[in-house]
């Protein structure tokens, strides 16, 4: 067992040879991130290039996961040797960014975060940070899975930092999901209850790193157990399943590492949000539900994120056998992003999502081209020279097959139970119109306009039926009580109409003739008396449920239980009223 396998990302990378440094980050809503940075090479120089790099890990991952491997194999040790000043990131709510200048992570405000959060308020943070720190204008950025995901929403959102990134480079980009074909698909129609079980079990904590994982690679007994067949063929069988075919060339000794650093943990919200992004088919905000939304966003469908807007050089590098970030997906972002520097599939068939961490080959096929992009955008008088950054034609692409033109950038499955809301005519809910290429900035801009009246249109339409669905379950509702009210009247009336009748002590008077005889008189006494029982009998046959049945209850009894029933019912009815208008 290798000697550093319980060591931390700062004792890995001395273990290595490398000097480090530890920095905290505090971001705009009060999270306090760990930075990790290599300042020097190995053989203790100063950065030579001209602008520092900025590395993000991918889901559940942490600084550890570039650094695992040793020199040989990890990214940012290579940068450093090259001449760059090296940083890595921690994602707010992993092992070593679980503090908050005003709560702890046990609360649960703590993991109230998703990916929004994490690229509006960490990237920018980091970035400010590291720029302040180097005395630098631009950084360049890597992103591994997560790591993309988060910077294609920052680029989005926050247009200003554009001219502070001088480039970046995408590994096993994701931004899509909806072709995946890994085994998460299969879970993500069931992340929004396994997110309400971690809100009641842990408050939102996901996967955190744990003590089990220590456990299995820090004694003799748990190296072994991690080093058996068969725990590499359930590793090797779990990762294949979500990430692609098992990895064409990994060292096996590498296991405990990984085991011990990953999972790192992170919020169940988060993972809800990569949840929505397969099952809805776009590109958008943390979906809350209609009703939710309107609140967050005003609208009753998350907001889409404006990869077109990007105005940042931007490389791809991805996986043939990558299941999880397909290769439908990724040329469906190429088509978005209108500051394209390169896309480069892996060469290798067998190359799927962990290899771009931890295969042996990744020096030769990640590795040295990553190397290559950064040394020539490096240079200060480089600039982008591809495609024009105005808008681009939709188009997505079946693997390397031929493109289709005219489909929607950020279509919405209407299937989706979170999606699946209501439908105005002409307009489909969620979807974007389809921006066609235009030369004259007069016609762009109606078209802009004509976007926004679409929107609009869409939004108060939307509010209409919600209002209108209302109305008609409270309609329901209400004729409901008047029922019960009704009934639980005409029933008390009559039980008190039955009460004074059959109960009374004087005998029933009969008129008859005086010469009918006396036993006559009794007979037709005693029939009248039966037949006016009968009739009571029927008449508080409706009511019989309030007071238990006829003659078992007095009056008081009947019209107390009745009194309940009907505020029972109400009470159902004003916390629903309260629930769908909340």
């Amino acid at each position: 067992m290798p000697e550093n396998v319980k060591s931390s990302t700062i004792e890995i990378v001395k273990n290595n040879g490398y000097a480090i440094e530890v920095h905290d980050v505090v971001t705009d809503d009060g999270y306090i991130l760990e930075l990790h940075r290599i300042p020097k090479n190995k053989d203790g120089q100063e950065p030579t290039r001209n602008h520092p790099v900025f590395l993000h890990h991918g889901i559940l991952g942490s600084s550890a996961d570039w650094v695992l491997g040793g020199a040989d194999i990890s990214l940012p040790m290579q940068l450093s040797n090259a001449g760059y000043d090296v940083w890595m990131a921690n994602c707010r709510g992993n092992t070593y960014s679980r503090k908050h200048l005003s709560m702890n992570f046990k609360q649960k405000d703590f993991w109230n975060f998703s990916l929004h959060e994490v690229g509006t308020f960490d990237l920018p943070a980091s970035f400010d940070y590291i720029l302040s720190k180097t005395n630098a204008t631009q950084l360049h950025y890597i992103g591994y899975s997560m790591g993309t995901s988060v910077f294609f929403i920052m680029a989005s959102e926050k247009h200003e930092y554009h001219q502070k990134i001088k480039s970046q480079i995408s590994l096993a980009p994701v931004a899509y999901l909806y072709n995946t074909r890994s085994s998460v698909r299969h879970i993500a129609p069931y992340a929004k209850k396994m997110n309400t079980m971690y809100q009641w079990v842990s408050n939102g904590m996901f996967m955190p790193q744990s003590k089990m994982q220590s456990f299995l690679v820090t004694n003799s007994y748990g190296e072994k157990i991690a080093q058996t067949m068969f725990c590499q063929k359930c590793i090797s069988y779990a990762v294949s399943s979500v990430c692609g075919s098992e990895t064409y060339t990994f060292e096996n000794k590498l296991l405990p590492l990984v085991i011990e650093h990953f999972p790192a943990g992170t919020s169940a919200k988060l993972t809800t949000h990569f949840a929505q992004l397969i099952l809805k088919d776009c590109f958008s905000r943390y979906d809350y539900g209609p009703i939710m939304n309107l609140q967050h966003y005003n609208s009753t469908e998350p907001p889409m994120y404006d990869l077109r807007s990007i105005q940042v050089p931007i490389a791809l590098i991805y996986g043939k056998n990558d299941v999880l970030t397909d290769v439908e997906d990724v040329m469906r972002l190429k088509s978005q992003l209108p500051k394209l520097v390169d896309v480069v599939p892996v060469d290798s068939s067998r190359c799927n999502h962990v290899d771009f961490l931890w295969s042996l080959d990744v020096t030769k096929q990640v590795n040295m081209k990553v190397t290559e992009i950064l040394q020539k955008t490096d240079h200060p008088d480089w600039e982008f020279t591809g495609p024009p950054a105005g808008p681009c034609e939709d188009i997505t692409t079946d693997n390397d097959g031929p493109a289709i033109k005219g489909q929607q950038p950020n279509s919405t499955n209407d299937h989706h139970e979170l999606a699946n809301f209501v439908l105005v005519p002409e307009y489909s809910s969620g979807v974007t119109p389809v921006q066609r290429d235009v030369d004259d900035d007069d016609e762009s801009a109606e078209l802009a306009r004509e976007q926004r009246l679409q929107q609009k249109v869409q939004m108060f339409g939307n509010l209409i039926m919600l209002f209108k669905s209302t109305e008609t379950k409270y309609q329901q509702l209400r004729n409901g009580l008047t029922r019960e009210l009704s009934e639980w009247t005409r029933g008390a009336r009559n039980v008190i109409g039955t009460r004074h009748l059959v109960g009374s002590d004087s005998a029933v008077v009969v008129a008859e003739p005086e010469d009918t005889p006396s036993v006559g008189c009794a007979i037709v006494e005693k029939t009248e008396q039966s037949i006016m029982e009968s009739q009571c009998t029927d008449k508080v046959s409706d009511f019989g449920d309030y007071r238990g049945g006829p003659n078992h209850m007095d009056d008081r009894t009947a019209t107390t239980r009745a009194f309940y029933t009907t505020f029972g019912n109400l009470g159902r009815a004003i916390r629903f009223l309260k629930f769908r208008h909340k």
